[in-house]
This record gives C-alpha cells, sequence and structure tokens, in this order.
C-alpha cells in the first residue's frame, strides 16, 4: 500500500479493524506491535527460509521439477520459494536432474525479471560469496542478459551444491532463482540444521515412505509442511502461517 507513513496511518485508524502484513521479520514485528497496540487484530508475517527434505527413494522426476518449480516460480520473490534443499543420504542423481530442470527455465521466456537492480546486485552478491567460501555452483544465474532487455534486472536460475550450514545462502533469505544444497547423512541431522534456522515459514519432504513423510510433519519446525510438493500452501480451511521469525 504504501511506504512507512501510510502504513502507520493503516495501523493507527480507528475505521480499521484488522491489519495483514507480509515481509521483513523487522517490520512484521513494528507492524504487529503497532496495531495491537491500537486493540486491532493483525497477523503479520516475517521472513522466511523454506528447506526442501529429498530422501534417496524420493521419485527423481518429481522431485526434480517440484524443486526447481519452487525454487524458481515468481524468479523467487516469494515468501513460499524454496531456497534451501537438505539432500538425505546419496541423491546425487536427482540433484543431476534438478540441474537439467533448471537449465531449461531462460531468463526473458519462461523466467522474470527481479524487482530491480540492487535486487539483481543483492541475489547475485549471495552466489559469489558462496562460491569464495566453498560451495560449488552447478548452475549459474549470475549476469543473465536478455536481448532487447539489456537493461533488465534478470537473474538466472542457479543451483549451488556443497553448501555448509553458517553459509549465508543456507540462512538468509535471498529472494531470488536460487536453491542451496547442504548435504547430511541422516534425516535427523537435516531436521536439526531446519530447526536451527531461526526462520519456520515451510518445509517440505521428498519420499515415498510414509513413516518418514510423518516423522518430518512432526520434528520439523515450520509453520506449514508439505509431502512430495515444493510449495505447500494449505487448501482454504487451513490456515497459513509459519512458526518462529516467520509469523
Amino acid at each position: 500500500n504504501g511506504g512507512k507513513e501510510i502504513v502507520e496511518a493503516i495501523c493507527d485508524h480507528p475505521d480499521i479493524e484488522a491489519v495483514s502484513f507480509v515481509g521483513s521479520t523487522k517490520v512484521a514485528k513494528l507492524v504487529y506491535q503497532r496495531s495491537t497496540n491500537a486493540l486491532k487484530r493483525c497477523i503479520a508475517l516475517g521472513g522466511a527460509k523454506n528447506h526442501l527434505f529429498v530422501l534417496p527413494d524420493a521419485n527423481p522426476s518429481m522431485t526434480a521439477t517440484n524443486v526447481t518449480a519452487s525454487m524458481s516460480g515468481c524468479a523467487g520473490q516469494r515468501c513460499m520459494a524454496a531456497s534451501a534443499m537438505l539432500a538425505v543420504g546419496n541423491v546425487d542423481p536427482i540433484i543431476e536432474q534438478i540441474c537439467e530442470e533448471a537449465r531449461k527455465i531462460v531468463p526473458g521466456k519462461n523466467l522474470g525479471a527481479v524487482i530491480s537492480k540492487d535486487a539483481k546486485e543483492r541475489i547475485e552478491n549471495y552466489i559469489s560469496e558462496a562460491e569464495r567460501d566453498g560451495a560449488k555452483v552447478l548452475v549459474d544465474g549470475r549476469g543473465a542478459t536478455v536481448e532487447g532487455k539489456e537493461n533488465g534486472t534478470y537473474v538466472g536460475p542457479t543451483v549451488i551444491d556443497k553448501v555448509t550450514p553458517k553459509m549465508s545462502v543456507a540462512t538468509e533469505e535471498i529472494f531470488g532463482p536460487v536453491i542451496s544444497i547442504m548435504h547430511t547423512d541422516t534425516l535427523d541431522e537435516a531436521i536439526k540444521i531446519e530447526n536451527d534456522n531461526p526462520y519456520g515459514n515451510a518445509a517440505s519432504v521428498f519420499t515415498q515412505s510414509g513413516g518418514i513423510a510423518r516423522y518430518v510433519m512432526e520434528h520439523a519446525s515450520a509453520g506449514m509442511i508439505g509431502v512430495n510438493i515444493g510449495v505447500p500452501v494449505p487448501r482454504e480451511p487451513f490456515s497459513f502461517g509459519g512458526w518462529n521469525e516467520s509469523r
């Protein structure tokens, strides 16, 4: 709706009884505090770092298409975009298919631009920082250009492997078409990585085991959890919202 002045007016106006907000965690807390202080109902959703658990028994084709669509839809500029993948055990064949799917996404054809030049620079800096810190860029979207739109702010789909949990691409919301892959030997190690992240918006698990799916649902710290789906948005009767720093 606008900047600080308009948002504060919405929070303060006596004829507005409820406020909803989606944005950064810092601003979400400010909106929640201001609107509830005025005795309004408020739902304020903050940042996100959505994790996808991928198990060796996952269907390779379905997993690859879902992971790629999740991280690149809306050029990654949505709160439900997956930006961290937890590879449990040997899932290298699935990672290879994810790379194949990512290469089918072409800026200017089936991938739009990011919102601004500053956003493009910020996203590309995340990728470069991860590479400097030892991660391996399997599909590189930096420097993307579109013929006839050379001044456009495009970032191509990017797959980063060998990411460690402390890297910025693993902990912070990138808000671009980037997926960061972390490897673990066990599911419990993967769940700990997800739980240690301050955000808790959404998570999803790719497996053909109902027992594993239920285990993730019961132990992952996220407000919305899906099974074999890249964007776990609930149906209308169910609540939409995250936990921890995402709520």
